[in-house]
């Protein structure tokens, strides 16, 4: 057995057999029959793959119907298959050296980009010339018959839609990061997905058995530890999938909308069970194309939307073009710094004659539905004012003309901390808040997401990201208008109970992950409800049930700790209410049956409670004697004068770092007194291992 520490792109569990996909850009041979006939191979293969794309594009049982429409662009660019049309010409190689040449030359392009995206798109680039290569050899998809965890040196879309996903466990590669669109797609499976080491993966044998558990992974375990594994990640995720069918006809109180990119997504929007749009992405009406839409056309788009929604809201968004996404005939100028520049309402506040042709298509969409217009990228309330006044001037041009039309609520994107400050101001001339967390985080954080190198920074969990997410919370309840959240942090099962707990009203997600998120948000709004009727005491409990001003919203926004040191910290649990102690950590509390860990949230050890810390100080929670502190450093037990055996362990997992990123200041035998600092920890270091840095106290349970 062996143990490997990975990078985490998406958390989770999982055990099957590995099921290996190896480069094959190599196994070519590189003389040609004739250039006839090798053409006529390459441009089989190439129709084949497009058809599968386009099946995977268009099939709602798929993910991510962007991602492979992307991928269909990439097969179709002319430096791809164009350039291997010419090598086979020019060169007369083989269809499969054409294939193998031209996509290591792009991907090879995309990997000296400054971009962080584009690298990504490296990978994909590889995994197009593997599945050309596969169909060109006969050998097509490869079959998984049982669960399986995948592991590759790279994997593309097009390999994982190959793959069917109901015997998909898990996913290895050497080249990875969080944002790929391989990753978004292992989250839209509820796989977890690792990535990082060329040393685990080239230890992995076809048919080794694996387990992945947060960012490690154990090869080969010994026979009772992998059926224990086995039957925990098949529990998993049966669990999973009987908890979205519940929740998919289930109530919350919080709102579950999707997000969708246009009326291609209407089919697998009304099986959705969806609440409502609350994203229509117009900007794509935009792209890939040589003009711009005209009124009529845009109409169409947001008409046959709105009516196949009915009463139900639909939240279209103004177009968004700049920075990620640019529209050549829009020319828009070149800039050093896009995601600072001309972007979103930017540009149609610059181009009188785009905001007056959408406007006028969404007042008269307007029309026949429950259409909602949403302007991104604000900073200023004129800016608002400037949108409200036109759509009002619109509206007379479309009465005089007699085309029946509707003046829709107007709403905003909350995206940069400049919007956050003034939130109470904008609520003042806003029908209602989505918070675009992509760019509000990167804009806090002031980092780009795309740019190299820095994902171990991108933390849209940071405290003061959620400390703005609180705030535009809380200016929208005093206004009374709806706070959504829009961005990928809405559709995560971590962050769903948090962003309840801030006060956000409303998630809109991607239509493949609604089922879950509304798993998420249930569990969540039952343990709050909980939380109240069990009397719990502290900041959340009070909050929710209203016995004090403070509310729910600021106990997230983290200026209401948990208690400090020396001040009494107490559980919702009966015993542990009678016997208080002192906080390890000042933080977020987060509630016994909330830990991460079925260990702790179970009580298998003891009552417990746990706090998300804002810094990696850790303090004794009583006054008492050191009575063991573990070889990892993680975790120090301790016993009070009554004989109370307390157990103090920091982060999940983190046994796995062999003490690397803890620092101990005690030692077994020496006697401590509640709030006294007893160890360090590195909250970076945790993280970037895909590990969570909760600090828990455990009352012992004893005989």
């Amino acid at each position: 057995m062996k143990e490997y520490i990975l990078k985490s792109g998406q958390p989770g569990f999982g055990a099957g057999e590995a099921f290996l996909i190896r480069n094959k850009t190599k196994d070519t041979q590189e003389n040609a029959e004739s250039c006839e006939k090798e053409l006529a191979r390459l441009e089989a293969a190439a129709s084949e793959l497009g058809q599968m794309l386009l099946a995977a594009t268009g099939n709602g049982s798929k993910e991510n119907a962007e991602i492979f429409e992307s991928q269909k662009l990439l097969l179709e660019d002319r430096e791809f298959l164009g350039a291997a049309r010419d090598l086979i010409n020019s060169e007369n190689v083989s269809a499969a050296e054409a294939v193998r040449q031209s996509g290591e030359r792009l991907a090879a392009r995309f990997e000296e980009s400054s971009s962080e995206y584009i690298r990504q798109r490296s990978a994909d680039v590889r995994g197009l010339s593997g599945r050309l290569l596969d169909l060109m050899s006969g050998a097509g998809a490869s079959d998984l018959t049982k669960a399986s965890i995948i592991v590759a040196e790279e994997l593309s879309p097009a390999e994982l839609s190959s793959l069917d996903a109901v015997f998909l466990r898990g996913i290895i590669t050497v080249k990875g990061a969080p944002t790929t669109h391989v990753s978004i797609m292992a989250g839209n499976l509820g796989i977890p997905y690792l990535y990082g080491s060329k040393e685990a993966v080239d230890a992995i044998r076809e048919g080794s058995r694996l387990i992945l558990d947060g960012g490690k992974l154990i090869l080969d375990p010994e026979e009772e530890t992998y059926r224990k594994a086995f039957e925990r990640s098949e529990k998993l995720k049966e669990k999973r999938r009987t908890e979205e069918a519940a929740a998919a006809e289930a109530k919350t109180r919080t709102k579950i909308l999707a997000n969708i990119a246009g009326p291609q997504d209407i089919g697998e929007l009304l099986s959705s069970n969806a609440e409502g749009v609350g994203l229509f992405r117009s900007e794509f009406l935009f792209l890939k194309r040589e003009t711009e839409p005209s009124e009529e056309e845009q109409f169409q788009a947001y008409h046959s939307v709105a009516e196949a929604m009915g009463q139900k809201e639909t939240v279209i968004r103004t177009m968004d073009i700049g920075s990620d996404k640019s529209a050549d005939w829009l020319k828009l100028p070149d800039e050093k710094n896009p995601q600072l520049g001309m972007r979103g309402l930017r540009v149609s506040l610059n181009d009188e004659h785009l905001l007056r042709t959408q406007l006028r298509a969404l007042l008269r969409a307007a029309a026949f539905g429950n259409v909602r217009v949403m302007l991104p990228m604000i900073t200023s309330s004129w800016e608002v004012e400037t949108v409200r006044d036109r759509m009002k001037s619109y509206a007379k041009e479309l009465e005089e003309e007699g085309i029946p039309y509707r003046i829709p609520p107007l709403g905003i994107m909350i995206e940069t901390p400049a919007a956050v400050m003034i939130a109470d101001e904008l609520a003042e001339v806003s029908d209602f808040f989505s918070i675009g967390t992509n760019d509000l985080t990167q804009y806090t954080l002031a980092l780009d997401r795309e740019g190299q190198n820095l994902e171990r920074f991108y933390d849209p969990f940071h405290k003061a990201v959620f400390r703005l997410i609180a705030a535009t919370a809380e200016a929208g309840r005093k206004k009374k208008i709806p706070v959504a959240v829009c961005g990928e942090l809405a559709g995560n099962e971590n962050a769903v109970p948090m962003l309840i707990e801030a006060g956000v009203t409303e998630l809109s997600v991607s239509i493949s992950k609604i089922a879950k998120t509304r798993a998420a948000a249930l569990k969540a709004e039952e343990s709050l409800a909980k939380a109240v009727s069990d009397g719990a005491e502290g900041v959340l409990s009070e909050a929710a049930s209203g016995k004090t001003e403070k509310n729910l919203s600021e106990a997230a926004l983290g200026e209401i700790k948990a208690p400090t040191p020396k001040a009494p910290l107490k559980n919702q649990d009966s015993r542990l209410q009678k016997k208080a102690f002192s906080a390890p950590a000042e933080g977020r509390v987060v509630m016994m049956k909330d830990i991460p860990d079925r260990a702790f949230s179970e009580g298998t050890m003891g009552k417990c409670i746990g706090i998300l810390p804002d810094d990696g100080t850790i303090s004794a929670p009583v006054d008492g004697t050191v009575t063991s502190v573990a070889k990892t450093k993680h975790a120090i037990t301790f016993r009070t004068e009554d004989g109370r055996e307390l157990l103090l362990h920091a982060g999940i997992n983190t046994v796995r770092l062999g003490g690397d990123g803890f620092t101990v200041f005690v030692e077994a035998g020496d006697t401590v007194t509640a709030g006294q600092k007893v160890m360090t920890m590195d909250i970076d270091r945790i993280r970037t291992a895909g590990l969570s840095p909760i600090v828990i106290v455990v009352e012992l349970e004893t005989v």
